[in-house]
């Protein structure tokens, strides 16, 4: 059994506190400077990091109840073997061809097909080179065989690589908070902070249900 719970939980929270942010910043405090379109930006920050926290721990979570059933690599679905043989691709890949013929490649091959040993490494996310992009969660949904991420996150992604690119913007300089938080109302960022929970929830959702299924791990 996957258990989906602890996932939703860590969600919850981190949603939590941008809503309480939202609240003590909009409208100001006491006659302070009004600071809100600050945490609005802020807060796109916060949506990033709540989702590439969940993306990079359900990875975890998926790989650490593949090890648990204790079945060979041979046994494991393609996606999983991937893992267990990626320090050997990696070894491989900056390698030049005679070593894909020789001990190098009959050792991945081997790995791959081990009969009794799982050396799938839970440590690993599988990058895809986008920085959290929508292709990311592609990629992911891709390897772990659960179809299709656009229409369990609908609205949300829609907005995806936009969140990621004003999150990159501020966190690498080219623009502050304010300037993001500019291009959202404080209407607005409520409703994409509800709908940024309701959707990620509908993700951990369909994964906790089929990750509960010995067939999601196993040929």
């Amino acid at each position: 059994m996957f258990d989906g719970a602890p996932y939703r939980d860590e969600l919850g929270r981190r949603i939590e506190t941008m809503r309480r942010m939202l609240d003590v910043s909009d409208p100001p405090l006491h006659g302070g400077g009004d600071i809100s379109r600050e945490v609005r930006g802020l807060i796109v920050v916060l949506l990033f990091a709540s989702y590439e926290n969940l993306l990079s721990s359900l990875c975890r979570g998926v790989l650490e109840r593949a090890v648990s059933l204790r079945v060979g690599n041979r046994r494991l679905r393609t996606g999983f073997r991937q893992f267990a043989v990626h320090s050997l691709l990696v070894s491989i890949s900056g390698s030049g061809e005679n070593k894909i013929w020789k001990e190098s490649g009959r050792n991945l091959l081997e790995c791959a097909f081990d009969s009794r040993n799982c050396t799938v490494n839970t440590n690993i996310f599988p990058k895809d080179g986008s920085f959290m992009k929508r292709t990311q969660v592609s990629l992911f949904c891709s390897i772990f065989e659960i179809g299709d991420p656009g229409s369990i996150l609908k609205e949300v992604w829609a907005r995806l690589d936009t969140v990621v690119t004003e999150r990159n913007n501020i966190a690498h300089g080219m623009l502050t908070p304010e300037e993001v938080g500019r291009g959202y109302t404080r209407e607005e960022i409520r409703i994409l902070i509800e709908s940024w929970e309701r959707r990620w929830v509908d993700f951990i959702d369909v994964l906790e249900e089929r990750a509960s299924r010995r067939e999601f791990y196993r040929i």
